[in-house]
């Protein structure tokens, strides 16, 4: 009897301890998001593409601009973020895609064709990009400051761009650690393969909208920005007070000259003014 007790407990302490770590197996057990496919601008991909490889070469075209995403797709509720990585030893794209704290990182490295033109003096930046944020207005070549709006209560910015010219590098902060309140502003800088920099500065701004929020909007099929449409002076509201305010001041306009018009004079312009100054009969005295 003694013995089928132990048994029995034996039995017991077992299904104790392999049960709850089964479980706890089963709820750490998460999906890796991967890159499923991925097309250049200004690159060609060296071999076939395959998601479970992560590293490749991409041969540059002759233009000598830095390369861009031209097509790609992600693992379902995935976020792509896409970084130029530049070293003494190498240079080349790092995409990592992120699901749930888990990612992914691929890199393609940059092969130069002897016939490349490089811009020794482009210190343009071509992209930035922030996970979860967006750019306003969009980059170009005549403005340096431009405001990143992120969502509102975003508490880690990690910031990547990427320079026109190949032979460009950037200069990032890299990850920005912030609370709930802070808006600080970014600066970016990009030097050109002479050593001449240009600073942009990216005055952080908070949308009205959590990381949550901004994430659901971003997976969207017809997605297309978090900013445009959404600014004040953007929505239907500030156009009918605008419209408001011109018409308003028409109307003041056009009061004003029909009271100019049709107001009573308070004088009459045919009255003889009661003292009058005759020239003439003043020239007569001082000559006699």
């Amino acid at each position: 009897m003694r013995k089928v007790l132990n048994t029995l407990w034996l039995v017991i302490l077992t299904l104790a301890l392999t049960v709850p770590c089964v479980a706890f197996a089963q709820e750490v057990d998460v999906e890796v998001p991967v890159l499923k496919s991925v097309e250049f601008n200004n690159a060609r991909l060296v071999g076939e593409f395959s998601p479970s490889q992560f590293d490749y070469e991409i041969e540059l075209d002759e233009s000598g601009e830095t390369p861009t995403l031209k097509s790609y797709s992600v693992t379902d509720g995935a976020n792509m973020i896409f970084t130029d990585s530049f070293s003494s030893n190498s240079r080349g794209i790092n995409i990592e895609v992120k699901m749930n704290n888990v990612s992914s990182n691929y890199f393609f490295a940059y092969i130069y064709p002897d016939s490349i033109a490089v811009d020794e003096t482009n210190n343009y930046l071509k992209e930035i990009s922030c996970e979860l944020g967006e750019v306003y207005p969009k980059l170009n070549e005549k403005e340096t400051t431009y405001s990143l709006y992120i969502p509102s209560d975003m508490t880690e910015l990690k910031i990547s761009a990427v320079a026109q010219s190949v032979g460009a590098s950037c200069e990032v902060p890299g990850i920005i650690t912030l609370n709930a309140e802070q808006s600080p502003s970014v600066k970016v800088t990009v030097k050109a393969a002479d050593g001449t920099v240009r600073v942009y500065t990216f005055n952080i701004k908070r949308l009205e909208k959590t990381c949550a929020q901004v994430e659901q909007e971003m997976q969207s099929e017809d997605f297309t920005s978090l900013v445009e449409g959404e600014l004040f002076h953007q929505k239907p509201e500030f156009k009918i007070i605008l419209v408001s305010v011109i018409v308003g001041i028409v109307i003041i306009l056009i009061a004003v000259k029909m009271l100019k018009r049709f107001a009573v004079k308070v004088f009459d312009e045919d009255e003889v003014e009661f003292f009058s100054f005759d020239e003439n009969i003043n020239e007569d005295d001082s000559a006699q």
